[in-house]
C-alpha cells in the first residue's frame, strides 16, 4: 500500500486532476462518500445518530462539509462546527458551505471565547469527525485549536479523524503540541506517513485507507509503501523434489562470551525459515553450552576476552567457501581484533550476507568505500538506531526523529539493503522503501534482532532476492509475535516468536 507525505498527495491529486480534465470537486466529492461509506461499515445504521463535524477552511473541512450532505441520505443528524474565518475558506469548501446552507445542514460558527458551549454540544454526538487542518499543517496549534482539542479530549465517544488528526505533523508525525487522540483515522487516497511514524501513530489510532474513485497519477509517485501480508507472495517456491542442498546452506558467524543466547537464536530463526543447513560458529569456549540440535556447531579460537580471535581466519574461510548465505555479527563483541577479522571476512565474501550487532562497528566509511558496488547491492545490514548513530556519526534521538530519510540516504549512499528496526522498522534500498505494519512492544527485549537476522539469512538462503528476503523477514517476525496476542506481549521473549514462524510463513 502506497505511503505518501501531504505534499506529495496534493502533487499526485493534481496530476491526476490535470490528466483527465476533472474539477478537485469530483474528489471531494468521492473521499466523502468514501469517507461515509466507511461510517456506515463500521456504525452501522446511521439513521438518527447524531455526527458532529469539525470543520476548517482548508480542503480538509470542505470534505467534511461533503460527509455531513452525503449523511443526509442515510437519515443521519450531522451537524458542522465551522472554525476559521470564512475569508480564508478554499474555493471548493465555500462551494461545499453553499451547498450545506441550501439543504438547511446544522452549521455553527465556534466562539473561540465561549469553549463551554462547544463542550455541551458536542458532549450530545454519537461520533465526531475531526476535519479541522489536515495534511497541511505542521508545527504547533493555535492556542484557538488547542482549546478545541482539549475540549474533545473530555468527550467519550468515537472520533474519526480525517487524513490525519489535527496537531499530527502529516509528514514526520511529529506532534509539538496537543492533537486529537483518534479511534480512526481515514487515510483518502494513500497511507500518510505521519499516521505511520510515532508519535502521530499513536493518535491515528486504528489506520484505514479509501481509495478516492481516480487512478493516482504515476508522476509524482514515490515508492514507499506500507507492508502487509501481501509481501509474503515472494516467498521462494519449494519445490516437491528439494533436499536440504536446494533451500540454502547457512553459515553463521555469531555468539561471545556473554551472549552464547544470540547464537542459538540466529541459528534457530534460520532454520525455523526454512533454510536446509545451519552452520553456527562459535568461539570454542561457549561450545559446550549448545545442546544436540539440528544446527552443526563449529568451534572457533577465541580471545582471552571469550570473542573471535584472528587465528581462527583460515579455519572460518575453508568453512565458508561452499556456503551460500553468511550471517554475521548477532552475540559478537566488539573487541579490537574480533572487528577487523570481521573486515577480512567480509572483504573474502563475495555472495549475499546479513551484518548484525557488533559487526556493523567494522563498516566505516574507508572500509565501505573498497567494496565493490556489485557486492554491496547483496548486503543486508540490520541497525537500531543506536547503531545507526554509530555508523552515520549521529545520536539515536536524531536518527528516530528522521528515520526514513536516514535510512533511505544510507542506503541509496553505499547501494546496499538496510533494515532500520524500531517502531516502525524500516526496510530500504535506497529507492524503495517500506514501512512494517507488525510487531508491538512487546519485541522491545533482548535477543528479538538475533531472530530477525536469521530469519532474513534464512529467506535469503532459500532464493529470496535480498531486498524481499529483508521485508518477508521483517514483517513475518512482527506477525509471530502479533499473533501471541495483545496480553502476552509484556512477558514476550525472543524465543517466543519461533514458535509462531510455521504458522506466518507456511
Amino acid at each position: 500500500m502506497l505511503v505518501v507525505t501531504g505534499e506529495e498527495m496534493q502533487i499526485l491529486e493534481q496530476e491526476t486532476l490535470k490528466m483527465l480534465g476533472f474539477s478537485s470537486l469530483i474528489l471531494m466529492e468521492n473521499a466523502g462518500s468514501r469517507i461515509v461509506e466507511f461510517i456506515k461499515n463500521k456504525f452501522g445504521v446511521l439513521k438518527d445518530k447524531k455526527i458532529h463535524i469539525l470543520v476548517g477552511p482548508g480542503n480538509n473541512g470542505g470534505d467534511g462539509l461533503v460527509v455531513a450532505r452525503q449523511l443526509l441520505t442515510h437519515d443521519a443528524k450531522p451537524k458542522v462546527y465551522l472554525l476559521g474565518k470564512t475569508s480564508q475558506l478554499t474555493e471548493e469548501n465555500k462551494t461545499n458551505l453553499e451547498y450545506a446552507k441550501k439543504l438547511n445542514i446544522d452549521l455553527v460558527q465556534v466562539d473561540y471565547g465561549q469553549i463551554s458551549k462547544l463542550r455541551f454540544s458536542l458532549s450530545m454526538a454519537d461520533i465526531i469527525i475531526d476535519c479541522m487542518l489536515g495534511t497541511g499543517f505542521s508545527g504547533q496549534l493555535s492556542a484557538e485549536l488547542s482549546s478545541v482539542v482539549q475540549v474533545i479530549k473530555k468527550i467519550a465517544v468515537p472520533i474519526i479523524a480525517v487524513d490525519v488528526p489535527t496537531g499530527v505533523d502529516a509528514a514526520s508525525g511529529q506532534v509539538l503540541g496537543d492533537a486529537i487522540r483518534a479511534d480512526f483515522t481515514i487515510n483518502l487516497g494513500a497511507y500518510k506517513l505521519g499516521c505511520l511514524l510515532y508519535p502521530g501513530r499513536d493518535y491515528a489510532g486504528e489506520n484505514v485507507v479509501v481509495d478516492l474513485g481516480l487512478p493516482l497519477n504515476e508522476k509524482g509517485k514515490p515508492e514507499r509503501y506500507l507492508l502487509n501480508e501481501d509481501i509474503l507472495g515472494h516467498l521462494p517456491p519449494r519445490v516437491p523434489w528439494g533436499h536440504k542442498g536446494t533451500f540454502g546452506s547457512l553459515f553463521v558467524i555469531s555468539g561471545s562470551r556473554h551472549y552464547a543466547g544470540a547464537a542459538l537464536l540466529c541459528g534457530q530463526a534460520a532454520l525455523r525459515s526454512g533454510a536446509g543447513t545451519v552452520t553456527l560458529a562459535v568461539p570454542q569456549g561457549i561450545y559446550d553450552r549448545f545442546a544436540p540440535s539440528e544446527l552443526i556447531l563449529a568451534p572457533l579460537p577465541e580471545t582471552e576476552l571469550g570473542s573471535f580471535s584472528k587465528d581462527g581466519y583460515q579455519q572460518i574461510h575453508d568453512l565458508m567457501h561452499d556456503k551460500d548465505i553468511l550471517i554475521i555479527g548477532p552475540g559478537l563483541s566488539n573487541e579490537e581484533e574480533t572487528l577487523k577479522l570481521v573486515q577480512k571476512l567480509l572483504k573474502d565474501w563475495e555472495k549475499p550476507v546479513v551484518i548484525d550487532a557488533s559487526a556493523l562497528e567494522a563498516l566505516t566509511d574507508e572500509f565501505l568505500e573498497n567494496i565493490p558496488k556489485s557486492r554491496l547491492k547483496k548486503w543486508i545490514l540490520t541497525p537500531h538506531p543506536g547503531e545507526m548513530a554509530r555508523l552515520i556519526d549521529s545520536s539515536a534521538t536524531e536518527i528516530n526523529n528522521n528515520r526514513i530519510e536516514s535510512a533511505v540516504k544510507f542506503a541509496e549512499q553505499w547501494g546496499l539493503i538496510l533494515v532500520l528496526k524500531g517502531a516502525p522498522t524500516i526496510i530500504t534500498n535506497g529507492k524503495r522503501t517500506y514501512i512494517n505494519s507488525t510487531g508491538s512492544h512487546g519485541m522491545a527485549t533482548a535477543g528479538t534482532g538475533d531472530v530477525l537476522a536469521g530469519l532474513i539469512g534464512g529467506l535469503l538462503g532459500q532464493g529470496a532476492e535480498p531486498l524481499y528476503a529483508a521485508t518477508m523477514g521483517v514483517y513475518a517476525h512482527g506477525a509471530a509475535s502479533d499473533l501471541l496476542g495483545k496480553q502476552k506481549q509484556r512477558t514476550l521473549i525472543a524465543g517466543d516468536c519461533l514458535s509462531k514462524l510455521s504458522e506466518i510463513l507456511s
